[in-house]
């Protein structure tokens, strides 16, 4: 315990230093009584003051276990096992999602191809139907025959010989694969190639109606110059019962010629290129979808 020093007894008051030296007195007679000189005292008072300190500055480190080399390998090994695991784990779950999403694509194109089927029959019968009017017009007139058939004959036959040959496509499936970046998820190759093929035909039909279209029209400023076709056209588009009945079907023979001439030349763009990329078209669609539905059967089946 520390001892006041004086300067510290002169600051008390008066009364206060009087019970200090009392106090003190009262030790010091008892320590007397008891036989124990002061100087011990003192030396053991300093000693217990400073005990406390010296526990307090006294510090245990835990003492750390060292690992081995092999105990280190195998948390390396370990944590290197769960990572692939994770990574097998996500590679097999996209693997399921996009094996689902291939099939989907695959039946939903299938579906779009029976509808191009129905399409490209339809096309096929409107463009026979040219090719067979032109064909037997070429055939009259190249004979002298032409004339002698009866008029109604003759206007059925120039205006049924050219008409509009469109084809129209489904393109529900091919613009998501296109526009989505999803052809990555088609991974059966051969399905693939003819889904290619069949797009790069598309693209050739198309070409290829552009150029009968234009001879068409060219056919039908002929067809205007040279028949009477108001007659039927009025009794097409009439709600009328009476029929306005044919006249004359050659309205101006001297431009017979010029309309036989543009009946030949959609008759060979006709049945020389056209028809056959349409029957190219509609036998692909039908093997496409037979393989599809034999690879990938409808759920319902």
């Amino acid at each position: 315990m520390k001892e006041d020093s004086p300067k510290d007894r002169k600051s008390e008051s008066p009364k206060a230093s009087r019970k200090y030296e009392a106090s003190s007195l009262k030790s010091e007679t008892e320590h007397s009584a008891l036989g124990i000189p002061q100087a011990e005292i003192k030396e053991l008072q300093t000693a217990n003051s400073k005990l406390p300190t010296e526990q307090m500055e006294v510090h245990h480190h835990p003492e750390v276990e060292k690992k081995g080399f092999k105990e280190y390998i195998l948390e390396g090994l370990m944590i290197f096992l769960a990572v692939m695991m994770g990574f097998f784990a996500e590679s097999l779950r996209e693997h399921i999602s996009d094996n689902k999403r291939e099939k989907e694509y695959i039946r939903s194109f299938a579906e779009d191809l029976k509808k191009d089927t129905a399409a490209l029959h339809y096309s096929i019968k409107r463009l026979n139907r040219d090719i067979t009017n032109c064909d037997s017009i070429i055939r009259l007139y190249a004979t002298n025959k032409l004339a002698q058939k009866p008029d109604s004959l003759v206007l059925q036959m120039s205006f049924g010989a050219g008409h509009s040959v469109d084809v129209f496509f489904n393109d529900r499936t091919s613009s998501q694969l296109k526009g989505t970046g999803s052809m990555r998820l088609i991974r059966n190759k051969a399905i693939a190639d003819s889904m290619l093929k069949y797009w790069n035909n598309q693209f050739r039909l198309q070409q290829m109606h552009d150029r009968f279209e234009n001879i068409r029209m060219e056919q039908h400023k002929a067809g205007w110059r040279t028949f009477n076709w108001y007659a039927i056209l009025y009794n097409i588009a009439s709600t009328d019962k009476k029929r306005v009945p044919a006249t004359k079907a050659i309205a101006d023979k001297s431009q017979l010629t010029e309309f036989v001439n543009v009946c030949a030349t959609l008759y060979n763009s006709g049945i020389g290129q056209y028809l056959p990329l349409l029957n190219d078209q509609l036998n692909l669609a039908t093997t496409i979808i037979a393989t599809i539905n034999k690879q990938y059967p409808p759920e319902n089946e």
